[in-house]
């Protein structure tokens, strides 16, 4: 394997991570609203140093697509904080894999890029493991308003895609124009400084020091600013955007094995589900992890 491809690897581990502490923390009563404007806030700090230091910058007059772009990313994580704070890990991470054909799709009602029919069939395929995950959302409820909130679930997180693969069109499409090295920085700033809004609905210290929940929020909120660093570090400098998203899928699979395994260890909702249930929750990931190849496979 390539060795660019091990940032990638990282990351789909750091998600899995980041969002099993997020998930600990919130379970506890932290608002998802909190963990956004972490998330992004660390962003923020790691991306504007660099652009201190550097020696070309971004026009003013590309500011606001930066901006523009900047609010899908944080729409984007704002639903992915509110789906795991929902449901469980094992159930959201793998429906983010969408991703990728929502972008395949995007880019071809947007820029007019033709559609392969492997993307349809990945398509298909998606939408297939999206179903059996919810069967397996679905199977461990227990009540109508857990039910509700696994259908929630699953709805946010394909949003959530959605949102991401808006970010990932418009970085393609502007991003490229001005060089990476100088939107990026810009762009990941605007995501804390947008993230600004969220403050009144965020938790005071005093209530998260209360609940026993901010090491586990910063621990979450640490690495998922990492992991976004290291995915945006491999795709600036190394390209290979096809298999680098290929990679970070995994974090699908990883979400179901890992998450069920560290709640046994250290206690989580996965742990009280039985095997049958989580298997019905792997098959679907391994399903949207097919169609993610398959739409990614060269014709």
């Amino acid at each position: 394997m390539p060795l660019h491809l091990l940032f990638p690897l990282a990351s789909s581990f750091g998600f899995v991570l980041a969002m099993l502490f997020t998930k600990q923390a919130t379970s506890r009563g932290a608002s998802p609203w909190t963990g956004t404007f972490l998330a992004n806030l660390w962003l923020a700090i790691g991306w504007g140093i660099i652009f201190a230091t550097q020696e070309e910058r971004l026009p003013l007059t590309g500011w606001w697509q930066a901006g523009l772009i900047g609010a899908a990313f944080v729409v984007g994580q704002l639903l992915t904080y509110l789906a795991f704070s929902l449901g469980d890990v094992s159930v959201a991470a793998p429906v983010l894999g969408v991703k990728v054909i929502i972008v395949a799709l995007l880019l071809a009602l947007v820029v007019g890029e033709p559609v392969p029919g492997q993307v349809w069939l990945g398509a298909f395929l998606a939408a297939t493991g999206v179903g059996v995950i919810q069967l397996g959302a679905s199977s461990a409820a227990r009540t109508r308003l857990t039910a509700t909130r696994a259908v929630l679930t699953v709805v946010l997180a394909v949003l959530s895609a959605t949102s991401f693969s808006l970010f990932d069109v418009g970085l393609q499409t502007w991003g490229r124009r001005w060089g990476a090295d100088q939107f990026l920085p810009p762009m990941f700033v605007s995501t804390g400084i947008i993230s600004l809004a969220f403050l009144p609905k965020c938790d005071p210290l005093g209530r998260l020091q209360q609940l026993g929940v901010l090491r586990p929020l910063l621990c979450g909120t640490v690495v998922m600013a990492l992991q976004s660093m290291s995915m945006a570090y491999a795709l600036n400098h190394y390209g290979d955007a096809t298999r680098i998203n290929i990679i970070y899928a995994l974090r699908g699979l990883w979400a179901v094995l890992f998450a069920w395994w560290l709640a046994r260890q250290f206690g989580g909702a996965e742990a009280q589900l039985s095997p049958r249930i989580m298997l019905i929750r792997l098959t679907g990931a391994i399903l949207l992890m097919l169609s993610i190849l398959i739409a990614l496979w060269p014709s």
